[in-house]
């Protein structure tokens, strides 16, 4: 803590004359070469951008743009910032290449390869939910085709950034936020903002980049031209190079029959072909390669990415001015927001598209393609609520009917209430009365309860037409996959599930609901396992205690980063349109921000923290010394004085008075007769006494009135 002090900023603005010409703040941040540097277009294609590795998209900035040392590259042609540096490609060519994608599992991006192939999270997740994956999942799926892919890529500068680069201040600013929390354990409040920040910033940094082009055609065949015996795989992606080839106008010898035949069955096979233009001239049909390749410099995109995990930028260097083990664990509250990110994107199940358990929406391999077919019984589901403060009731009810409150199984509610509080004190003449004020402010409460849920199954032999039929669930943003709305289907009931709007669909009329129900093998959740889970059956250790084989597992809620999944014969729900990215934030924010903090500056640094009581005392004291109340006995000893000396006061003034009218009734004769006091007035306010006496003087049998007042701080 430090004492208060007066700062005073000035703010200069020069400009700078040379010639005719005057140069505004843009041209001196510049430098000195600053009619050059203002001339050259700057380079686009940068690392140092956040970068979300699962749908493979840019994100926030990171690292800080300054050109201030007028930095260009090594041809002089485009103008860097001072962060980076580049590395120019000088062997001059374009690159051709050509290949068969027979599975969706084995797709690379081609604008992004070496940063997919970064390992430090679920790396099969990487790019899973990319444009260009979910493209070639959903034609090779629901086509049965294979794909073929020809790309053209010109590769002409590698821009890097320094290890030790500058952080863009929204993302520091945003980073330190997270220091205060841990600062102040505030552990929801840390997982909060750091699953924020993944959501803002990605899950890698950019570190590197190829700036270029690339213009590339993907074709997906019928499974059947590929797989004839008299094609290989070297023929067919030989005639997808011709048939690219042949698009862009490119002058190679193809008219033999032989070529003239393969390009032709190559075409006939195609069902779904698109060509992509990376940077370079827009695609468009009639274009020749060389037009197009003669117009990349001026259009240059990046065609490659690497990079490192966002939280390798948590360190000491890069946030100099908090301590070291805050700094570590900022790092690790961030790694583990992008691996929970991973998780809760993580959908296994069977992959393989000619097994009849093959689940559409999976993007992991758990081994479920085999397996005898279960027959499992689902015995309903229930809740119990507990209130865990007074005022806790409120969230059972809710919980118990048709608008259930949100949470987990632990819940809390914020709500503001406004109060009123009566405060006496004594006042009035000597203290002997008592002044009563009102004070209303606004009081913030948490209201708590305990939700558990339960679901029913049987591990035995059950008798035929017991238990319930499974139709679906739905709730807040996700609609039932059977029904593909937010309801049941016909002949069946709705139960509460967790709490938060989730509704199970049941049914125990086994002659009408039969038709639409769905075989069920059980919830499971973060917390607690699946009890029809045959682990001895299972092939990884992922699966033990969660799904039963021939089954596939589906996300029914996130509730504060935990997964809610329930387990349905494979197949069933797999259809439809492959789901979007779950994005974070998966945990609530803290109630305990609704409350107003008192908080002080760490000694030099940027770093705030919680005030202690004694801190804000001392604060106060700082600010205003005179702010100490005094008690009862010394105001009365205040008092007390006052009216001693008020009548010191008045008896100097009867003798001094006294005395003029002696020595005047000699030279003028007599002008005053009597001195009476005829009132004292003493009234009290919050800070201050105030004393005022009367004196009434005759003379010459008129009466005069004089006053004093004495005014005092009782403060």
């Amino acid at each position: 803590l430090h004492h208060p002090s007066l700062c005073v900023y000035f703010w200069v603005t020069e400009l700078f004359s040379t010639g005719d010409k005057v140069l505004g703040c843009d041209s001196i941040f510049l430098g000195r070469n600053t009619q050059l540097c203002s001339n050259l277009p700057a380079l686009e294609v940068l690392p140092g951008g956040g970068w979300d590795n699962l749908h493979n998209i840019d994100m926030g900035r990171v690292m800080n743009l300054s050109y201030s040392q007028c930095q260009t590259t090594e041809d002089g042609v485009y103008l860097i910032p001072d962060e980076v540096f580049v590395i120019p490609q000088k062997v001059s060519g374009v690159e051709t290449n050509s290949e068969i994608i027979t599975s969706w599992l084995e797709q690379t991006s081609f604008t992004s390869k070496s940063i997919n192939a970064e390992v430090s999270f679920c790396s099969v997740l990487n790019a899973k939910f990319s444009t260009e994956s979910q493209r070639m999942k959903t034609h090779q799926v629901k086509e049965c085709s294979v794909s073929s892919r020809v790309q053209v890529r010109n590769h002409l500068y590698t821009v890097k950034a320094y290890p030790d680069f500058t952080l863009d201040s929204r993302f520091a600013r945003q980073a330190e936020e997270i220091a205060d929390a841990i600062e102040n354990n505030q552990t929801r409040q840390a997982t909060y903002l750091s699953e924020k920040l993944i959501l803002d910033y990605g899950t890698h940094v950019i570190t590197s980049v190829d700036a270029g082009a690339t213009l590339v055609q993907e074709d997906y065949l019928k499974m059947s031209y590929v797989s004839n015996s008299q094609s290989d795989v070297s023929s067919v992606s030989a005639s997808a190079g011709l048939n690219f080839l042949n698009k862009v106008q490119f002058d190679i010898d193809s008219s033999t029959s032989h070529g003239t035949s393969e390009t032709s069955s190559y075409q006939g096979n195609i069902t779904y072909s698109l060509t992509e233009s990376h940077g370079g001239a827009l695609f468009y049909p009639g274009i020749t390669l060389q037009k197009w390749q003669e117009s990349t410099l001026n259009n240059l995109v990046a065609i490659d990415r690497s990079g490192l995990p966002i939280h390798y930028f948590f360190n000491p260097s890069t946030f100099p001015f908090l301590p070291v083990p805050t700094v570590n664990k900022m790092a690790s509250s961030v790694r583990q927001a992008a691996e929970q990110y991973y998780k809760v994107n993580t959908i296994p199940g069977c992959v393989n598209p000619d097994s009849p358990n093959v689940n559409f929406q999976a993007n992991v391999d758990d081994a479920s393609c085999e397996g005898p077919v279960t027959n499992l019984s689902f015995g309903g589901v229930y809740q119990q609520c507990t209130p865990l403060t007074s005022d806790g009731n409120a969230i059972c009810d809710e919980t118990a009917q048709k608008n259930p409150a949100t949470g987990d199984y632990s819940l809390e509610r914020g709500y503001n209430h406004y109060e009123c509080h009566r405060h006496c004190r004594k006042c009035g003449f000597l203290w002997l009365s008592t002044c009563c004020d009102q004070t209303c402010c606004n009081v913030n409460r948490v209201s708590q309860a305990k939700v558990e849920t339960y679901w029913c199954s049987s591990t035995q032999k059950t008798p035929e037409y017991s238990g319930y039929l499974f139709g679906g669930l739905f709730g807040p943003g996700m609609q039932n996959p059977l029904t593909k709305s937010n309801n049941c289907p016909p002949n069946y009931f709705t139960q509460h599930f967790l709490s938060n709007g989730m509704m199970v669909c049941m049914s125990n009329d086994y002659e009408a609901g039969t038709r639409f129900s769905v075989p069920f093998a059980g919830f499971f959740s973060c917390q607690s396992g699946n009890p029809l889970a045959k682990a001895a059956n299972l092939a990884t250790p992922l699966q033990r205690v969660k799904i039963a084989v021939h089954f596939s597992q589906h996300l029914a809620a996130i509730s504060d980063g935990c997964q809610i999944l329930y387990c349905v014969q494979s197949g069933v729900f797999t259809g439809g349109q492959l789901m979007p990215i779950r994005l974070p934030p998966f945990t609530r924010p803290p109630v305990v921000s609704m409350i107003a903090t008192m908080r002080v500056r760490v000694g030099e640094t940027k770093m705030w923290r919680l005030a202690k009581p004694g801190e804000i005392n001392q604060m106060a004291s700082m600010f205003d010394t005179s702010s100490s109340q005094m008690s009862g006995g010394e105001k009365a000893g205040v008092a007390i004085g006052v009216m001693v000396l008020v009548a010191l006061v008045i008896a100097g003034t009867v003798f001094i008075m006294k005395r003029r009218k002696r020595f005047s009734a000699i030279r003028l004769g007599r002008e005053y007769e009597e001195i009476n006091i005829i009132l004292v007035v003493i009234s009290v306010s919050k800070h201050y006494l105030k004393v005022t006496f009367y004196i009434c003087l005759t003379a010459n049998k008129h009466w005069n009135k004089s006053g004093i007042i004495v005014l005092l701080t009782l403060s």
